[in-house]
């Protein structure tokens, strides 16, 4: 490769359309009905996600990049100048420019996203203004596991989740989810994660329910989304946007109430929707520092540092596994 230039590897794992119909199926047949929120992320969802971004009461996104902005002298110290940097989830990149700036050329960056589209577009944008990186996306489901190339995959690793992405799985399934993560690395390797922060409900509760009306379109997008890939009829005016913070559990529960009693047809098969019946498509779990440090002890990984933004809204942790359940998983 001559200086200069860059390369960008695709590799296209996205799940089938079948595997699309199955997940939607399985939610509405549960009580209650609910969807994975992975089915947010097409085209059109993840364009509206972005634009949620820049609504004034979506506070996440801006408290995330500015602390990026002005941790780089720790992440150097912190980071493998010739680590594979993993995101999962990489959406547009934005918060990922802010980390490149501050890590070594020789680092590989692979990206997971669900998305082919929005992880080709992000990765050309990448290419461009960082020629001396080289990037690999794999359109993948990061739910499961999923194999890099071996080439990268022997360096040290860094898994980067950013967004509070985390805050959409049960705590349970938080801690499974990075015990998997723990188990397949080694203690010279590390976890860059967002967390949002417990805050009073008024703010939380404006960050999803933002006066134009964004969150909402990308709440009743999957039902656009299902329609057009699983052969279904929701009508999309049918259904009410609502989230709503719950103290006890510490979470932003996010549904879409049924304007009215009305039977929907998803691949075949009926499903009855009473009048005022919600379907819960997201979770947002909320933590404290230390209410996040225990989960991920529970889940094998040891603190190392915490960055908060100047108003104490969001947290970026960086973590190592630990030395004993990573030696372990190797054997």
């Amino acid at each position: 490769m001559r200086p200069n230039d860059y390369r960008i590897q695709l590799i296209d794992r996205q799940p089938t359309r079948q595997d699309i119909v199955r997940e939607v199926l399985t939610g509405l047949s549960q009580s209650p009905k609910q969807l994975p929120p992975k089915l947010f992320y097409d085209n059109i969802g993840s364009d509206l996600f972005e634009a949620i971004t820049r609504q004034p009461e979506y506070y996440l996104t801006r408290a995330e990049l500015a602390i990026l902005a002005r941790i780089g002298d720790d992440l150097q110290r912190l980071v493998d100048p010739n680590a594979t940097i993993v995101e999962l989830g990489s959406g547009s990149g934005e918060k990922t420019r802010e980390l490149l700036h501050h890590l070594s050329r020789s680092a590989v960056y692979a990206a997971i996203d669900i998305s082919a589209e929005a992880l080709a577009a992000a990765l050309t944008t990448l290419g461009e203004e960082f020629p001396d990186h080289r990037f690999i996306g794999l359109a993948a489901d990061y739910l499961r596991p999923v194999a890099l190339p071996a080439d990268v995959s022997e360096r040290p690793q860094v898994v980067v989740f950013f967004g509070s992405t985390l805050g959409n799985f049960e705590p349970f399934d938080a801690v499974r989810f990075l015990r998997r993560w723990a188990d397949s690395l080694t203690p010279r390797d590390g976890l860059l994660i967002g967390i949002d922060l417990k805050k009073d409900r008024e703010r939380l509760t404006r960050a999803y329910n933002d006066a134009q009306g964004v969150t909402a379109a990308f709440n009743r997008n999957v039902l656009t989304r299902i329609n057009r890939e699983c052969r279904a009829d929701f009508d999309i005016d049918g259904f009410d946007h609502e989230a709503v913070y719950q103290s006890v559990p510490g979470r932003i529960a996010m549904f879409l109430i049924s304007r009215r009693s009305h039977t929907v047809t998803v691949a075949g098969q009926p499903f009855a929707f009473a009048a005022g019946e919600r379907l819960l498509t997201e979770y947002s779990y909320k933590y404290t520092i230390a209410e996040f440090h225990a989960l991920a002890d529970r889940a094998g990984w040891t603190p190392v540092h915490v960055w908060t933004d100047p108003e104490n809204l969001f947290g970026l942790h960086y973590l190592r596994p630990q030395a004993s359940r990573a030696t372990l998983s190797q054997v």
